[in-house]
């Protein structure tokens, strides 16, 4: 996965925890003006990272994960980057924790499963693809199958799986560091590279375990410091003083992340050095006004 990005006084956008809302993922997108009402790239040598939690609550993950991935296409032959990175929900899958999977989105991965296994099919010969496991007593075949095509897609190796593995968990671009939740000097000490190079081993099924960073509950993907209020922090001063330790490690200056819902829309603490992306815009949220955030040559602006 791609750790670190210059920027070359590129423009840098952030988007936040998307939770499987296509509609709502697409007004950012345009608000972003990274893509046009068709669904076209116009943004140019834009730099575009969206901070993870693209998965649960909702029911168009699959379609949002192809659409970023045909942004990135697009972007990259206009001098442009289209990061996706792996939130807290990603890992999740991958370990096989369903509870935040809706009805619909289980269908998704049912239909996803069905054409994929259909255009084998007709390549190769029925008799050729491997046969749907048989369904078992009292269960109907589209729940069964839901689950079973989830497992397929998502589980290490599974071709979602496969998909995000080559995302980051951590990336800097220029001056500005994402993380879903947060980092600290651990993580800095630890190597962004080889925390993503781990991740990735995991996703794709080569390492029987994710490391430790992206498990616990103070970890790049959990931790709730940087949340502000609305992560239940009465007093920002120590997590500031870890930030800040964080930052000078990694020469930076600021550090987006998602994770903890913003009611009132985007906002920033420790005097700028930590911006908050998440305005809880999936309707499987709270289905709040999307806002995105914009870094021009050092400005930062909510969109």
């Amino acid at each position: 996965p791609v750790t670190n990005l210059d920027l070359n006084g590129r423009r840098l956008v952030a988007v936040g925890d998307i939770h499987g809302d296509f509609a709502q993922a697409m007004k950012a997108l345009e608000l972003s003006k990274c893509m046009n009402s068709e669904g076209k790239w116009i943004g140019g040598t834009t730099v575009l990272v969206q901070v993870g939690d693209i998965l649960d609550r909702g029911d168009n993950e699959l379609a949002i994960m192809r659409k970023f991935q045909k942004l990135a296409k697009e972007a990259k032959e206009a001098g442009g980057d289209v990061v996706v990175m792996n939130g807290n929900h990603e890992i999740m899958n991958v370990m096989g924790d369903f509870r935040y999977v809706t009805k619909g989105a289980f269908g998704e991965c049912r239909r996803w499963v069905e054409k994929r296994r259909a255009r084998e099919a007709e390549k190769l010969g029925e008799e050729n693809v491997e046969p749907l496991p048989p369904v078992p007593d009292g269960v109907t075949p589209n729940s069964y199958y839901g689950l079973w095509a989830r497992r397929d897609l998502f589980l290490p190796g599974g071709e979602m799986a496969v998909k995000m593995a080559s995302n980051p968990t951590v990336l800097q671009v220029g001056d500005t560091v994402f993380a879903h939740a947060g980092i600290t000097e651990n993580h800095v000490d630890y190597g962004f590279q080889r925390l993503n190079n781990e991740v990735a081993a995991w996703m794709v099924g080569k390492n029987s375990q994710p490391p430790k960073h992206v498990l616990e509950e103070k970890g790049v993907v959990w931790t709730r410091d940087y949340g502000g209020a609305e992560g239940g922090n009465k007093s920002e001063a120590a997590a500031c003083k870890r930030l800040t330790e964080a930052l000078d490690a990694t020469g930076a200056k600021r550090l987006i992340v998602g994770h903890t819902p913003q009611q009132k829309g985007i906002n920033s603490g420790c005097g700028g050095k930590v911006w908050r992306s998440d305005t809880g815009m999936s309707r499987g949220i709270y289905g709040n006004t999307p806002q995105v955030i914009e870094i021009v040559n050092g400005r930062v602006r909510i969109l």
